[in-house]
C-alpha cells in the first residue's frame, strides 16, 4: 500500500495579499503628502519671515540716518520731535505718494527740497513711511509697516497674512503671540524689531 503526497505549491500572489500591499503603499503616500504640504508651509513662512526681517532693518537704517536732522548745528528738533515723526499707533499709509523723492535709488537722485534746510525732517520721514509702507505691501502678502515709541525706544513692526496650518495633518500654527498683542488679529504674524534710534 503507497500513500501518495499531493504536493502543491503556491504558483502566484493572492489577492488578499495585494490588497495588504496597497494599504501599506497607500498609508506610507499620505503620511509623505502630508510632509510634503507641511514642509511647502513652513517655507513660505520662513521666507515671509526674512522679508519681513529685512524690511525691519531697512527702516532701522533709515532712522539711524534721519537722525542727523536732529544733530545738525542750526537744528531746532529735539529728540522727542525726531522720534515721534517715525512712531504712530497704526500702520504707516500707502495712499498718494509724497510730493518730495528724499531718497536715491540708484536711478534718480533724491530732490534737492528734502535737504534745503525747510522741513527737511517732515520731508524725509514722510517719504520714508510711504516708502517702507509700499516695500512691505509689494513684497508680503498684506504687509504693513507700523512704528509704535515707548519713550526713547522704538519698536519697527512689520506684519503679514500669516500661511495658514493645516490643523488636519497635526500642523500647528507658527504665529507669534506677541504679534496678537499689538496687532488685534489672530491671523496675522510679524516681527518686531526694537532700537535706540
Amino acid at each position: 500500500m503507497s500513500i501518495k503526497l499531493d504536493n502543491k505549491r503556491q504558483a502566484g500572489v493572492s489577492l488578499i495579499e495585494i490588497l495588504v500591499t496597497t494599504l501599506v503603499l497607500g498609508i506610507g503616500l499620505l503620511g509623505v503628502a502630508s510632509l510634503q504640504v507641511s514642509s511647502v508651509s513652513s517655507n513660505q513662512e520662513g521666507f515671509y519671515k526674512s522679508q519681513a526681517t529685512s524690511i525691519a532693518e531697512e527702516l532701522a537704517s533709515r532712522i539711524r540716518s534721519s537722525k542727523m536732522a536732529e544733530m545738525m548745528p542750526a537744528s531746532q528738533i529735539d529728540h522727542v520731535t525726531y522720534i515721534a515723526n517715525y512712531a504712530q499707533a497704526g500702520a504707516y499709509s500707502c495712499g498718494g505718494a509724497p510730493a518730495l523723492y528724499c531718497r536715491a535709488d540708484g536711478v534718480s537722485e533724491p530732490d534737492v527740497a528734502c535737504s534745503d534746510g525747510t522741513d527737511d525732517l517732515i520731508d524725509l520721514t514722510t517719504f520714508d513711511k510711504w516708502d517702507m509702507c509700499k516695500i512691505a505691501e509689494n513684497t508680503l502678502p498684506g504687509g504693513l509697516v507700523r512704528v509704535l515709541s515707548s519713550g526713547w525706544r522704538l519698536s519697527i513692526v512689520v506684519e503679514w497674512d500669516a500661511a495658514r496650518a493645516r490643523e488636519d495633518f497635526g500642523q500647528e500654527t507658527n504665529i507669534n503671540n506677541n504679534c496678537n498683542a499689538i496687532i488685534g488679529n489672530a491671523d496675522k504674524n510679524c516681527i518686531i524689531l526694537e532700537i535706540l534710534p
